[in-house]
């Protein structure tokens, strides 16, 4: 008995030891559980010895990746993590290494894009969980591009959408305004795994977790169910993400093949201009002009406006720019003539004479005026259909009645 006291005190000191040395690291920390019985997901309990290699090898990486001390997300395997990285590498391989390759061209743009905004550069992967890095996704609320904005988030932090341009898929405005969303989201809830849960959730669903779960613990706000179901796993999903992302052959990613996206520059171009003008003249390339302004709906600056700014290859900006006034606008099929607003025919004086114009007929003339032939002839005393330019001929309109139209005529 002594000596079974012993040898677990002697266990229990030792994961003291690591985990201790993990949550000082300065990089990551790493909470553990294990899978079986009725353990709390918030267990800091070690699971296997392969975890704990996974553990260092995380730590290895993100030394290697920012050498320099950051505040990051903090990166835990438990059970959760465990059973996504499972179907990310296993059941879900083929899409999972298709959103791999896909980020991979968007992903020294996008983690730039986070540090300039002070985020940690892991917020990368969250929007491979989203939308696997397809800019036109469009999710069944309506939420599109990369990030998976809903509209009025998206207006929120600046991002236009409207029938010429949905910004919400322009992958650099989008990323900006992720970035700022994401930063103050944790600077309410002073956590990553809470803003993450929010940005899923919505914050109003987040706060009423905290509220009624009394507490702002992640972990025990999923042990006690208070955040719905697809939040509970969205996390986990995150940093499953992460740590296959990390160390992609490890889980059987190999030989990842990435398109690489040029690095863009703004350009300042007129209203109603089509992409293949700008392309024609200033000597690009139509296809990734398109590439790289998806969310030009009709391949069309939009309409209603003097200038819109547009991302050309790097170093094409100036030449860009200077055709401004040469090219073409572009008028939409869609788009019909303004038309002068006249009163309601209803409202209308009825014209009392018509003077013929060349070419017109009695027929065409008693189809203006809505009445017979026969009584436009009986109205002005003709005897046979022939008119001559220049005469004027009494009319009147059915629209006053029968009645006012007889009156006429007796």
């Amino acid at each position: 008995m002594r000596k079974w006291i012993f040898e677990t005190s002697s266990r229990c000191a030792w994961s003291c030891f690591l985990i201790g040395a993990i949550v000082f690291s300065g990089c990551a920390t790493t909470r553990l559980t294990e899978p079986a019985g009725n353990a709390s997901s918030s267990s800091l309990t070690a699971r296997s010895p392969d975890s704990q290699v996974s553990i260092q090898e995380i730590l290895a990486a993100d030394a290697e990746i920012e050498p320099g001390p950051h505040s990051g997300v903090p990166i835990e395997i438990n059970a959760n993590v465990e059973k996504w990285i499972d179907y990310f590498s296993l059941k879900d391989r083929t899409r999972f290494r298709t959103f791999l390759e896909r980020g991979l061209a968007y992903k020294p743009l996008v983690r730039e894009i986070l540090k300039e905004h002070g985020v940690p550069s892991e917020l990368y992967y969250l929007a491979m969980i989203e939308s696997g890095y397809v800019t036109h996704a469009r999710s069944r609320a309506s939420a599109v591009g990369a990030w998976q904005f809903i509209r009025a988030t998206g207006k929120r932090y600046g991002l236009t959408a409207n029938r010429d341009l949905d910004e919400r898929r322009d992958i650099v405005r989008s990323t900006r305004a992720a970035a700022r969303f994401l930063k103050d989201l944790h600077d309410e809830f002073g956590s990553w795994y809470l803003a993450l849960a929010a940005y899923n959730a919505g914050e109003g669903r987040i706060r009423g977790a905290i509220r009624r779960g009394k507490s702002n613990d992640f972990w025990v706000l999923v042990g006690k169910r208070k955040l719905p179901r697809e939040t509970m796993n969205y996390v986990p999903k995150f940093l499953a993400a992460v740590i296959i992302g990390r160390n992609p052959e490890k889980y059987g990613f190999e030989n990842l093949k990435a398109e690489t996206f040029p690095k863009l520059e703004k350009a300042k171009v007129p209203g109603r201009v089509h992409l293949k003008e700008i392309s024609a003249r200033a000597g690009l390339q139509y296809e990734e002009m398109k590439e790289i302004n998806p969310h030009l709906i009709r391949q069309t600056t939009p309409r209603y406006v003097t200038g819109y700014e547009i991302w050309v290859p790097e170093g094409k900006a100036e030449a860009v720019e200077a055709l401004k006034k040469e090219y073409v606008t572009f008028k939409s099929p869609e788009e019909k003539p303004t038309l002068r607003r006249y009163a309601s025919v209803k409202h209308r004086a009825v014209p009392r004479t018509h003077r013929v114009r060349r070419g017109e007929t009695l027929i065409a003339i008693a189809q203006r005026y809505r009445i017979q032939v026969s009584d436009l002839k009986r109205l002005n005393r003709l005897r046979s259909n022939r008119i001559f330019r220049g005469q004027k001929l009494k009319v009147a309109s059915n629209r006053g009645g029968p009645k006012s139209l007889k009156s006429l005529l007796n």
